[in-house]
């Protein structure tokens, strides 16, 4: 089979390779997957390039690839949930990865049945932006039905995703983007876009219960100044929380540091008697199951910026690092 391989960290063009390997075997709990279809994450270059080294490090040559959707071909002993033909979508794990190939094997807990009324580009589309979304809204910050919340991003892959779910919540949504994408986004049932060449989020003032910030950086505290006292800033991008500090600090060196590191966003959230949450998404074939339906209602629909053939997976790389995507980037692979 083909798989793209990482061979060292650096830029896509120079460390990432189309290889030949054999098809890999499912064992006890695994179904093997032939994928149709994977889809590109920002996570997936920032571990190319080493940045997330610290919490999670690559042993090259490795598969990379989170996102996929394609037919079970294959199931290891006492895998009962799958049967060789079904159609599915996955995301994997930060340890077993492998999207990026014609062939995947992943535990049957981090698979699900694809959307029936989507084809494998757009279930390939959703999983991880799909996850990250529930584990943030739901399993962190316990959205309510009737609160604000603000998006960075909205034109992003999971933006666009995670304005049609909080939707789904109830919530009041608000999100940024460009004036360029502002009629787009609105499109996908944000209450308010606001344009950030024309308007400053600062001026809404406090009003937001809950602040989805996929943007990191300055944006992290910028969050706190918006969010009404007691709210929750969830985050993908901004410095780890202490669980994660505690998760990934294996020596009390490395985990001094990450609090370091938050130490100002947690001055910020004491503050306001508010919450932190820095993430990391883990993979749920249950959640991704609930999804499924939620797609089958039509109550959320994919968004997708553009498909590369499989071997164009460096063109793909380019489309990704541009940060000009609207929606998600997704590989095709032959029927």
């Amino acid at each position: 089979m083909r798989a793209w391989q990482a061979i060292a960290y650096g830029s896509p063009v120079d460390c990432l390779k189309l290889r030949t390997l054999p098809r890999p075997i499912p064992g006890p709990g695994e179904v093997r997957v032939r994928v149709r279809a994977a889809s590109l994450n920002p996570i997936d270059y920032k571990l190319l390039h080493g940045d997330l080294r610290r919490l999670t490090s690559l042993r090259f040559p490795v598969t990379l690839g989170f996102d996929a959707s394609g037919i079970v071909d294959a199931v290891g002993a006492g895998s009962s949930r799958f049967a060789v033909g079904d159609n599915v979508y996955f995301r994997a794990s930060r340890d077993t990865l492998g999207a990026f190939a014609e062939f995947s094997v992943q535990p049957e807990a981090f698979v699900a049945l694809r959307p029936a009324n989507l084809d494998a580009i757009g279930a390939a589309s959703l999983p991880l932006v799909a996850l990250t979304t529930v584990q943030g809204l739901v399993d962190r910050a316990h959205a309510e039905h009737g609160q604000r919340i603000l998006i960075q991003a909205g034109s992003g892959g999971l933006g666009t995703f995670a304005i049609q779910y909080a939707k789904q919540l109830g919530l009041i949504v608000e999100t940024t983007t460009s004036s360029g994408n502002a009629d787009w986004v609105g499109a996908l049932g944000a209450d308010r876009v606001i344009s950030y060449d024309r308007e400053s989020v600062a001026a809404r003032g406090p009003i937001y219960d809950i602040v989805l910030d996929s943007l990191g950086g300055e944006h992290t505290m910028q969050a706190f100044d918006v969010l009404k006292p007691g709210g929750v800033v969830v985050s993908v991008a901004g410095p780890p929380d202490r669980e994660m500090a505690r998760k990934f600090g294996r020596i009390p060196v490395a985990r001094l540091a990450m609090w370091a590191m938050a130490r100002k966003v947690y001055a910020a959230a004491n503050k306001k008697h508010a919450r932190y949450f820095r993430y990391l998404t883990e993979s749920n074939g249950a959640q991704l199951a609930n999804i499924a339906g939620l797609v089958e209602l039509k109550r959320i629909h994919p968004v997708i910026d553009s498909v590369f053939e499989f071997d164009q997976a460096l063109a793909a790389f380019d489309r990704l690092i541009s940060g000009r995507a609207k929606g998600k980037i997704v590989l095709k692979l032959a029927d």
